[in-house]
């Protein structure tokens, strides 16, 4: 076995090239290095490249000398062909270079493999390519650069032209102009305009290698409404990423591009209309809250936010009280169930939680601890209530098995807030009591298990907590962690 893994250690140079796939190099002046591509890897690259006479464009200004964008290029993409390298390095390296075209047709694709080195894997994956007797030929260049984009019939690099269109044809879905932000900082404008089934968005206001008018993404509704299907140009106008978004109110986008970041995307125009009872400036009611998740994911009751234009929450971070916009991403209308998402730039999550999950059903006679803010924006003031009790029965109202019976007290504005045990496990999201007139002091919290079955439906998984650090805490201490997870909600 050892002498085996001597051998692969020392295996020769072998290159796997499929050759130029009958294109003519000559009607190409540059080619551009891809800015998704390992630094190291790249440099060599680019020396090989110029040395068998390429006129080479390295979009990096950290790499040798050329990072200046050629201006015939920038007028006409089409004098570039686009270079992506993908390496990868165990007991051998192996490398894939492709080239394509500024609409991103494939015309070459070689492979090479180096026991040594990266650097020599992508020499022998240049191969052909390398030794091809390259001269530019100016008659051979594609003069128009074709478009990907359907007939709007409106100057797509114009803002001005992009407003007067919207404001003569009413905005469907997510179409109108958007503002761009991510994990880089890196901000510009898109036009988003539906065509057939499929959402288009170009640049308006270029930045690096974009002009305007350039399509940058393309967005697709899935069953249901406030899912999106994402693809994604990156910044070396190569490289596209599939991604799924979540969109709410048709005003703000937020998906996440493999492990580079989250992406947000904001409505700018047309405005949104909002009903008139957000006019009053006054919160229309509130109920309560558990954060989920480390990303400001949040679960209360479906009836709590029904219907809301306009959500924010409240809760004790960095031992203060902030406050936060957040969106709806999933419902369960039928168990009363809700999950909300903080999207805020200012929040940039909250630590581990201490809680956990407790997914096997509690038994009656369970000890219990009711979070909430009852009555928070009338007469009893937005400092956190807590009430105890107990499981007085595993079904509810009527035998329903997705709730408990407590006798915790819950009141108005409680509602959404969670449930806890004495050993700091979250075992239930509190609901409404029944009419006084029909049992007084009768409460119900939903059972986790359907709270996890909600999550599970998300088009992104989430990292839930996975362990208690409460249980060795005494009660005081609990409730002082606890609470500061509980978060306030208000509605309009």
């Amino acid at each position: 076995m050892k002498k085996l893994l001597l051998l692969l250690l020392f295996i020769p140079l072998v290159s796997f090239g499929q050759g130029l796939r009958s294109v003519n190099l000559d009607s190409y002046k540059y080619i551009v290095i891809s800015e998704s591509n390992y630094k190291g890897f790249r440099k060599t690259a680019v020396k090989l490249l110029e040395k068998s006479g390429y006129n080479v464009v390295n979009i990096h200004n950290t790499a040798r000398t050329h990072y200046v964008n050629p201006s015939d290029l920038e007028e006409n993409p089409n004098l570039g062909l686009y270079l992506n390298i993908n390496t990868s390095c165990g007991a051998v390296c192996d490398t894939t270079i492709a080239l394509f075209t500024y609409n991103n047709q494939l015309v070459y694709k070689s492979s090479g493999r180096n026991g040594f080195s990266g650097g020599g894997a992508v020499k022998n994956a240049l191969g052909t390519l390398a030794g091809y007797s390259y001269k530019f030929d100016e008659t051979k260049v594609t003069k128009v650069v074709e478009s990907e984009l359907p007939d709007f019939k409106f100057n797509s690099k114009s803002e001005e032209s992009i407003r007067d269109y919207f404001d003569d044809n009413s905005a469907e879905g997510i179409e109108g102009i958007w503002e761009y932000t991510s994990f880089d900082n890196s901000e510009y404008k898109l036009a988003i305009v539906k065509d057939d089934y499929k959402y288009y968005a170009t640049i308006i206001e270029g930045t690096g290698l974009w002009n305007p008018g350039d399509l940058k993404a393309t967005f697709e509704t899935a069953a249901a409404e406030t899912v999106l299907t994402v693809r994604w140009t990156m910044g070396d106008k190569i490289t596209k990423i599939k991604s799924v978004g979540t969109v709410k109110n048709n005003a703000l986008i937020e998906f996440s591009l493999n492990n580079i970041g989250k992406v947000l995307l904001y409505k700018t125009y047309p405005k949104f209309s909002k009903k008139s009872r957000v006019k009053t400036g006054e919160w229309a009611g509130n109920g309560s809250g558990v954060i989920i998740s480390k990303s400001g994911y949040i679960i209360t009751n479906h009836h709590v936010i029904e219907d809301a234009d306009k959500i924010e929450v409240e809760f004790i971070l960095n031992d203060e009280v902030q406050k936060f916009n957040a969106e709806i991403v999933q419902v369960d209308k039928t168990n009363d169930l809700a999950i909300l998402k903080i999207f805020d730039m200012n929040f940039d999550g909250v630590e581990e939680l201490p809680y956990n999950f407790k997914t096997r059903s509690s038994d009656v006679g369970t000890k219990v601890y009711a979070f909430g803010y009852p009555m928070a924006l009338t007469v009893m003031g937005k400092e956190i209530k807590v009430t105890d009790g107990m499981i007085s029965s595993k079904t509810g109202f009527d035998g329903n098995i997705t709730t408990y019976q407590i006798t915790a007290p819950i009141q108005g504005g409680n509602s959404g807030g969670p449930l806890f045990d004495e050993k700091g496990n979250l075992i239930g999201i509190n609901s409404s009591g029944i009419r006084k007139d029909i049992a007084s002091n009768v409460a119900y919290s939903i059972k986790t298990s359907y709270v996890l079955n909600l999550i599970d439906i998300l088009p992104k998984s989430i990292e839930l907590p996975s362990n208690t650090k409460l249980e060795s805490l005494p009660l005081t201490e609990q409730i002082k962690e606890i609470s500061k997870y509980v978060v306030l909600i208000k509605v309009k």
